[in-house]
């Protein structure tokens, strides 16, 4: 496990609580660049890169508490092919398994984590598999405790990469249950479920903006994933990244006005940044290895 050195100390002093300047945030993603996936963590700028985890199993799809003290990762470290959540301390340290679910013999994996943002629960998906079916469902899990609660069950669809609404009370996720995948909201007071995005084409990984007025996806209207925002009545539908690649994982900065997203524009997986309008796209990441799926951190 790497361990956090008096470089890394200095870099968490410096990503002090202010504005939403470049200089207090950092990325938090994953890369296979020292040969299998790890968790990453860098400045705004591509500088100063510190491996967070350092496994021979594979520790992806890492998402980190708004406070930017505790990290949540889906980790194959003691199941194999079956990942199971992680969490750790943002200099890697301090690393306890949350979900077991993989226990007793059974195929399951979970995955896709995402914070509350109180940093006390943490919504995921979890694929059960059994013979040649796979049923995908969102659950929601308490940090401190470890007390689950499915949120979806679809045995025959497909319910997949949840997030949560910027005021905790809801839960964003694709789904495929009335047809091509859609966005939907599901309230976790009511239970009341919202049909996000209209069906005419494919759209996943849904994010709310921070202020809750646009909706943030990627879809493969044009043939291949782009990234898209809307209205959040599905109004005003614009297309932000236009390539013949995969553009794709987008995230809202805390304050709305720029989003990280990964693309293959370049030839490989690398970590990008725009404006929230979709200008002034540019390259974060550049290496050889695969960096993906970025998440904005912020240290208070």
């Amino acid at each position: 496990m790497a361990a956090i050195t008096l470089f890394g100390l200095m870099f968490a002093t410096a990503l002090t609580c202010g504005g939403n300047r470049d200089d207090d945030l950092a990325v938090l993603f994953y890369s296979d660049r020292d040969g299998d996936d790890d968790v990453y963590m860098m400045r705004m700028d591509g500088s100063g890169i510190r491996q967070i985890t350092d496994e021979p199993g594979r520790d992806y799809e890492a998402d980190i508490t708004p406070d930017g003290r505790t990290i949540v990762v889906a980790s194959q470290r003691v199941s194999g092919t079956n990942a199971q959540l992680f969490l750790m301390d943002a200099d890697g340290s301090n690393v306890r398994r949350l979900t077991f679910s993989s226990e007793g013999g059974r195929t399951v994996t979970d995955d896709y984590p995402h914070w509350s943002p109180d940093g006390r629960s943490i919504v995921f998906q979890r694929n059960t598999f059994e013979g040649e079916k796979v049923d995908a469902d969102v659950w929601m899990i308490e940090a401190a405790t470890g007390e689950e609660r499915q949120l979806t069950d679809t045995p025959d669809d497909w319910d997949s990469t949840p997030g949560f609404a910027p005021d905790g009370g809801a839960v964003l996720f694709e789904s495929n249950r009335e047809g091509d995948f859609s966005i939907y909201r599901l309230d976790l007071e009511t239970a009341e479920l919202t049909r996000l995005t209209n069906g005419e084409r494919k759209a996943v990984g849904g994010k709310e903006a921070p202020h809750s007025r646009h909706l943030l996806f990627t879809s493969d209207a044009d043939g291949d994933a782009e990234v898209f925002v809307q209205d959040a009545d599905g109004s005003n539908l614009r297309q932000l990244t236009n390539n013949d690649t995969r553009d794709q994982y987008p995230h809202w900065s805390p304050d709305g006005t720029s989003i990280l997203f990964e693309s293959s524009r370049d030839g490989n997986r690398e970590i990008y940044v725009m404006n929230g309008d979709g200008s002034d796209q540019r390259r974060v990441t550049d290496d050889p290895g695969k960096d993906a799926d970025p998440h904005w951190v912020r240290h208070h």
